[in-house]
């Protein structure tokens, strides 16, 4: 065996490893922390297939072909669905929520407003809310007058901010969870804002389990948003959507990014995400630009059912 052999064996056996790991998150959590990087260890795997059957290594280059294949067909919830945000006016919608972590430390206030004023959503959903409160929350009073904010820290909250007034409000301080229901249409709909913990050894399983006793509490229709610190395709963004009795929005919306430049990019995350009652109408969903925060903002267009 020849060190080039050699060495994409190796590579090859690693990829696969971790590949085969994150298709158990309903066996451990652990297995989800593999998930995450679903994306990134099929693109990492490409380059060794061919270069495994070059080497002779038919049987590993076969094997991870396999492997790869079926990681690619678990990506059930990244097709369909919109990336990037265009004209952000346009589209036909009886409600816009804007879902943003604005990582309070980091984020500026003064884009975050300019990009919200763009965006004209009718219901903001907040992660990582300093309860100072910060600067963007000030911004926006005018504008966002009926605030709900839910501390769940010594320094961070989860937050709903709505143009209209709230018809019904909660908080699951413990949980990371704030809902509010708005009237459109004179239907009314629940908007969520949730903050998952980090999957293991972060009690992230821990939290989903406590909140399942929870979803009765909100209502529907419901369009839940947030930091989910998972992935579309994870055990733990799954469980969630049954347990709350909605579906996850298709689309690959890596939200969570390493920085403002190319290889943060490259590297991002999509773990900020949406999830509503079927019976809504989804017309829209787009990332919108950095606003200094880790994470970008998450946008959604959503048509109310007529009966």
């Amino acid at each position: 065996m020849d060190s080039l052999q050699q060495f994409a064996i190796y590579c090859s056996w690693g990829i696969a490893a971790a590949l085969i790991a994150g298709m158990f998150g309903a066996v451990h959590p652990i297995a989800d922390s593999f998930s995450h990087f679903r994306l990134h260890l099929v693109v990492l795997a490409v380059p060794f297939i061919p270069l495994l059957f070059l080497t002779g290594a038919w049987v590993n280059g076969l094997a991870l072909t396999v492997t790869v294949v079926v990681s690619v067909g678990l990506l059930g919830q990244l097709f369909g669905g919109s990336g990037a945000a265009a004209d952000m006016r346009k589209g036909g919608r009886d409600i816009r929520v804007v879902s943003l972590n604005l990582h309070h430390i980091y984020a500026d206030a003064e884009r975050v407003a300019d990009f919200i004023t763009e965006a004209a959503p009718d219901v903001i959903t907040l992660q990582e809310v300093s309860l100072e409160p910060p600067e963007v929350i000030r911004r926006l009073q005018k504008e966002y007058p009926h605030q709900l904010i839910c501390p769940y820290r010594r320094s961070s909250a989860i937050a709903v901010l709505s143009r209209t007034p709230f018809t019904t409000t909660g908080c699951l301080n413990d949980h990371r969870l704030a809902w509010a229901a708005v009237e459109r249409n004179d239907r009314q709909v629940t908007v969520a804002s949730l903050h998952l913990r980090w999957p293991f050894p972060s009690p992230q399983a821990a939290q989903i389990s406590a909140l399942s006793a929870a979803w009765s509490k909100l209502g529907t229709p419901l369009v839940l948003t947030g930091d989910f610190n998972a992935a579309p395709w994870s055990h733990a963004v799954q469980e969630v959507a049954r347990n709350s009795g909605t579906k996850v929005l298709p689309g690959l919306r890596r939200s969570y990014t390493w920085g403002e430049n190319w290889l943060g990019s490259a590297m991002a995350l999509p773990i900020d995400h949406v999830l509503a009652t079927p019976t809504l109408n989804v017309t829209r969903t787009a990332l919108g630009p950095h606003v200094g925060s880790d994470h970008l903002p998450l946008i959604v267009d959503i048509e109310m059912p007529r009966f």
